[in-house]
């Protein structure tokens, strides 16, 4: 198995370290954090170093790969940059927990997760450094690009796209041939039926925007 780093020590780390496990491709080596104590265990794996760590710490344990285990996608653009600054042969990897089921021609990006019981149409494009959560169904030819998520039960009709950095947040439902603009949080258990812009928080019934929101403005509450 493929020995690799995990970025990140929160509450969505717990899902990701779950599918990698289960995964059976890679072995944790142990986790890079920014506040977990330095010596401790998280999961069972041991807490290496700080970022600023991360090429001392790949050659002492001859790691060329790892995860970023963060679930607020601005967050895993900044630390992604700041890894490939550090090591710019640095290799991300996919996360896909067995029970996911693929269609016929979908292409992955990389450093993606997706969670379990997840079905992602034919002729869908997932980004790099996506996150697809565990119950999540996405239709035909969907294309959810980089940095962007979809959480827990959420559906998409056919034809849908995701722009960059965009959250689709728990049981929400977006209509086939729509579009959610790029930096856009599309609130819990909202229904899409027209397509929504950038920059914005929506929300309801059917789904309309309540404000407006900055780029790289934290949309989770942890984790």
């Amino acid at each position: 198995m493929k020995n690799i780093i995990i970025f990140g020590a929160g509450l969505h780390s717990l899902t990701c370290i779950d599918a990698i496990e289960q995964q059976q491709r890679f072995k944790i080596i142990g986790i890079i954090d920014s506040q977990k104590e330095i010596g401790s265990s998280h999961e069972g794996y041991p807490v290496l170093g700080r970022q600023e760590d991360l090429v001392s710490i790949a050659r002492k344990h001859s790691v060329t790969a790892g995860f970023i285990a963060i679930g607020d996608n601005w967050a895993r653009k900044s630390i992604s940059n700041e890894v490939l600054k550090l090591l710019p042969k640095f290799n991300f990897v996919n996360v896909i927990h067995p029970t996911a089921v693929f269609g016929k021609n979908v292409k992955l990006g990389k450093g993606t997760f997706v969670g379990a019981q997840c079905f992602i149409s034919s002729h869908s494009k997932i980004g790099d450094y996506c996150l697809i959560h565990q119950k999540a169904t996405l239709g035909l030819h969907n294309l959810i690009e980089d940095f962007s998520s979809i959480s827990v039960g959420s559906i998409t009709g056919g034809k849908v796209t995701v722009r960059k950095y965009s959250a689709i947040t728990l049981g929400v439902i977006i209509h086939s041939r729509l579009e959610v603009g790029p930096h856009t949080v599309v609130g819990s258990g909202s229904i899409v039926t027209k397509s929504l812009p950038s920059m914005s928080i929506c929300l309801g019934q059917p789904a309309r925007v309540v404000r407006s929101r900055k780029e790289g403005e934290p949309y989770l509450k942890s984790g």
